[in-house]
């Protein structure tokens, strides 16, 4: 058998520890612009990949024991590293073909298709490192635990090095090719000779040439298309119906945040709706709203409320960033005060510390196309947005769902709730608003109130204008909630109850 030292073994290990966990990662950068970041998608990423190291482990091992070669151990390397590569020419036909089985197969199978493969390999080079260092079988479990200590500790810094700084810095493609490129290092690093190096590197970079091509032919329209350290975000234009110009932010695979270029008219009518809150509270001088992305919400509220202002809490700064840059926003507005953290972080210090207290609560946070952070839905996070209003606040919220059938869960699960706390809640569809059909899945606006409200009184004041347009969208049915159950922070199966929506 040829020798390789143990130092180099080491740092073999090392690197393929930190490799497989930076792809994991990476990973659901890669599914989230198509499948969302739900639950599911981790579900699927974590346990596919674990079950290919898994496999990898057991095959390493055997073919260790069988021929324990340099060669063959730099080969397993080296076509990990173009599995790696086939990641970036293979992704988005993957996802393409991923959305005709919806989130939960949708994101098993990408899964599946794009990283299993690489894992498996991955997996294997461990075992056969550590079959390559036994040198006496009285110190093996000594050798195997090093190396398997190693490996996990790359893990350990892999994790940390894309968490805290390669995904919020670099592109996930970006990313991918140094992966490939250290992967190809490496199997070099443990079995060099001139001839094959110069076979790997002239392989290597044919294949290269070859994803330049494949993304060179993919449509790319968007002005940004970039992760940030907590989403990816895109930004393009689109014409609507009437030929005017729009200009949209996506986070994940959620878009609805947007302007149009020539005017400040909001551009998703389901935003117009948080203008009803002017109607259920007169005089709104402070409001809150959870989700900036756009800003397009709290610029019409400024707008709308002279005498307003408004704390949005974003968690993501990059998009307030970006929102300052292609979106018209101003930052330095004295009535807007921005918050860059989690929205459930803000709730507990502000109902602590009992300083402010908001006419208005608004929330348009989303994880992802259907699903609201389920750690906002709860019980408690209710209790807590109930604390922060006046006597006389309200709290709206936007729920994308059905109002009855299979598809409803998540809405009346909601619905259920917040009645739990509130003394009146109202619900406004967006596009039906008759009982018959009210399976239809559309965004749902829920206004809560915590003083009582003569809902029919509003509606015969408010007949004309905007404001009689958007009321007109009143459901006075019943809403039937005995076979759900209140959500709480121990238990809010929210992104279970939205893969039912996503019928692609």
């Amino acid at each position: 058998m040829q020798e390789i030292s143990t130092r180099k073994l080491y740092l073999i290990v090392f690197s393929t520890g930190a490799v497989i966990m930076i792809l994991e990662l990476i990973g659901s950068r890669i599914l989230a612009p198509v499948l969302g970041t739900s639950i599911f998608i981790w579900t699927s990423l974590i346990g596919i990949i674990l079950g290919a190291m898994s496999l990898g482990y057991f095959l390493g091992g055997k073919l260790a024991d069988k021929n324990p070669s340099v060669k063959i151990f730099s080969l397993i390397i080296f076509t990990s590293g173009l599995l790696v590569f086939f990641i970036i020419i293979m992704k988005t036909s993957v996802l393409e073909l991923s959305v005709f089985l919806g989130i939960k197969n949708g994101a098993v199978f990408s899964a599946i298709a794009l990283f299993a493969l690489p894992a498996v390999l991955l997996g294997a080079v461990s075992p056969y490192a550590a079959r390559m260092a036994m040198k006496k079988v009285e110190s093996s479990g000594r050798t195997v635990g090093n190396l398997y200590a190693v490996s996990t500790f790359g893990s350990i810094v892999g994790t940390f090095l894309a968490g805290f700084y390669l995904i919020p810095n670099f592109g996930s493609t970006n990313i991918l090719y140094a992966l490939s490129f250290l992967l190809l290092f490496i199997s070099i690093l443990s079995y060099h000779s001139k001839i094959r190096t110069m076979k790997m590197l002239a392989g290597f970079l044919i294949l290269f040439g070859f994803s330049l091509i494949v993304s060179a032919t993919e449509k790319e329209d968007f002005i940004i298309n970039e992760d940030s350290a907590y989403s990816r975000i895109r930004i393009y234009d689109r014409e609507d119906e009437n030929g005017k110009i729009a200009r949209i932010m996506g986070v994940e695979n959620f878009s609805d945040s947007g302007m149009f270029l020539d005017s400040e008219e909001l551009v998703f009518d389901y935003t117009k709706y948080y203008r009803l809150g002017e109607v259920f509270k007169k005089d709104i001088k402070r409001a809150a709203l959870f989700g900036g992305a756009a800003y397009s919400v709290p610029k019409d509220f400024l707008r709308r409320n002279k005498e307003g202002a408004i704390d949005v809490v974003e968690i993501d700064p990059k998009t307030t960033e970006l929102s300052e840059k292609y979106f018209r926003l101003n930052i330095n507005d004295e009535r807007l005060n921005i918050y860059h953290e989690d929205a459930r972080i803000f709730l507990n210090r502000t109902e602590r510390e009992n300083k402010n207290k908001y006419d208005v609560v608004y929330n348009d946070a989303f994880s992802s196309a259907h699903s609201v952070p389920f750690h906002l839905t709860t019980k408690e996070a209710v209790e807590k947005i109930y604390n922060i209003l006046n006597d006389d606040g309200v709290y709206i919220m936007n729920s994308i769902s059905s109002i009855s059938g299979e598809k409803s869960k998540f809405f009346r699960s909601e619905y259920k709730t917040i009645k739990e706390k509130f003394e009146n809640v109202f619900i406004f569809p967006i596009m039906a608003i008759e009982k018959n059909t009210a399976e239809k899945h559309q965004n749902i606006m829920i206004v809560a109130a915590k003083r009582a409200v003569n809902i029919d009184e509003i509606l015969e004041n408010n007949k004309e204008g905007e404001m009689g347009e958007l009321l007109e969208h009143y459901y006075k049915y019943e809403i039937k909630t005995d076979d759900i159950k209140i959500l709480t922070d121990d238990f809010a199966p929210t992104d279970y109850y939205a893969s039912k929506l996503c019928t692609f």
